[in-house]
């Protein structure tokens, strides 16, 4: 199962949530969401770093394949 890492009012997230539309997937069926940035945190721990040292929202998990930066998580 797909994993996003992002809050929904971040416009990269949205962009992301948007391609994920498109191609038929629905969050809480196809894919999970968390939500992570500003005051959710998160995206500074640890766990979170591992993922994308970058810090920021939004990061894709597909399995063992991490992706971040919301353009190139569309391409």
């Amino acid at each position: 199962m797909l994993r996003l890492w992002g809050r929904k009012t971040s416009i990269n997230v949205q962009k992301v949530l948007w391609c994920l539309a498109e191609l038929g997937l629905q969050e809480g069926q196809d894919f999970e969401r968390i939500d992570a940035g500003l005051h959710f945190g998160i995206n500074n721990t640890p766990e979170f770093l591992k993922l994308n040292p970058n810090g920021l929202v939004p990061t894709l998990e597909d399995g063992n394949v991490v992706l971040w930066e919301s353009n190139t998580i569309f391409r």
